[in-house]
């Protein structure tokens, strides 16, 4: 866990933390730009402005916190967003996606996806895992349900897909790598309760949020990355689906909105988030649950509905938080960020 702010331990490791913090939080900012950006310049020497590093040193130190190389990550985050959008609009041409994730044209695009997956992006039904990858986990580590079995547990749930707004908010949040099989998702989530303690803040009064940025099936699992974090409504007072959580939990107040400053002290860093639609489904129950949710909502909601995934993170808005009901049961809101097509 970090420690809080104020403890002597805190104090002891101060300036080797700073220092290891200040580049963690400049390569994220660089991630965050690379993921709005994939159809966009994302040179070295672009880059390295993004994250205020020189040059003649980012790509080193990108290698070092990232664990790849800076073309690497690139190509990497390119295709699996294609491999995406692929799975959601399946009817959608090779060339147009392609296009869309920074790819010069379809030629390359193809040469690119069959080297990364092993396989044709075009002998790819869009349905099935992309198991013979070479970067895949094997087969069984992630569940594959038959379209049939999705609507049945949909119904049996008595489940459905709400699209609501979600207002602008601020994001305080720490990101956790390789979060999977481990306890550092935990660790975060207690870091971030004791910074929210530390400013005064009750946890009533703000959501907590998961951002997977990685589809595990698509992602080796060392190169996944998890944003655990706690977001602050800009406008409190809207009727939304942040404001609606608070709500329900019987607040009501606007707190304070955190800085970059402040974020920055505790090892966090900002984000800032705008207006956006979401679809999203209510689920309470195991892991089993929330993952049946989600493949509900990529593989049998997405392609008949009048939506495509927006270049932003899926979400997972915490509505009942661990402490109340354990970390083996969830209640959070499966959000996935759609445009209108």
């Amino acid at each position: 866990m970090i420690p809080s702010c104020g403890s002597p331990r805190y104090n002891a490791l101060l300036p080797a933390k700073r220092h290891s913090d200040d580049h963690q939080l400049r390569v994220n900012r660089v991630l965050d730009y690379i993921s709005r950006h994939l159809d966009g310049e994302l040179s070295l020497a672009r880059l390295a402005q993004i994250g205020c590093f020189s040059p003649f040193h980012f790509h080193r130190i990108f290698q070092a916190v990232c664990g790849e190389t800076l073309n690497n990550h690139v190509r990497r985050v390119r295709l699996e967003r294609a491999a995406q959008l692929m799975r959601a609009a399946p009817r959608r041409r090779i060339t147009e996606i392609a296009l869309e994730t920074g790819f010069p044209g379809g030629a390359e695009f193809s040469r690119s996806f069959k080297n990364h997956f092993g396989r044709t992006a075009s002998s790819w039904d869009r349905r099935s895992p992309l198991e013979k990858s070479k970067i895949c986990k094997a087969p069984q580590e992630h569940p594959f349900y038959a379209l049939e079995e999705l609507t049945r547990w949909k119904n049996e749930q008595q489940m459905s897909v709400r699209v609501s707004r979600l207002h602008a908010f601020l994001y305080a949040y720490i990101r956790v790598f390789a979060p999977y099989g481990n306890s550092r998702l935990v660790d975060a989530y207690h870091a971030l309760l004791a910074w929210l303690a530390n400013r005064g803040t009750e946890t009533r009064e703000a959501v907590f949020i998961g951002m997977s940025l990685d589809d595990p099936s698509l992602t080796p699992p060392e190169k996944c990355r998890y944003d655990m974090g706690v977001a602050f409504p800009r406008e409190p007072r809207n009727r939304g689906m942040l404001e609606d959580i608070i709500r329900g939990r019987g607040r009501s107040r606007a707190t304070a909105l955190p800085t970059q400053a402040e974020c920055s002290r505790g090892g966090l860093s900002l984000r800032e988030f705008e207006p956006q639609e979401m679809a999203s489904m209510h689920c309470v129950g195991d892991l089993g649950n929330v993952d049946r949710a989600w493949h509900y909502l990529y593989r049998v909601w997405l392609p008949g509905a009048k939506f495509e995934p927006a270049d932003l993170p899926a979400m997972e808005l915490f509505v009942r938080l661990p402490e109340e009901i354990g970390w083996t049961t969830f209640d959070l809101q499966a959000c996935l960020p759609v445009v209108r097509r």
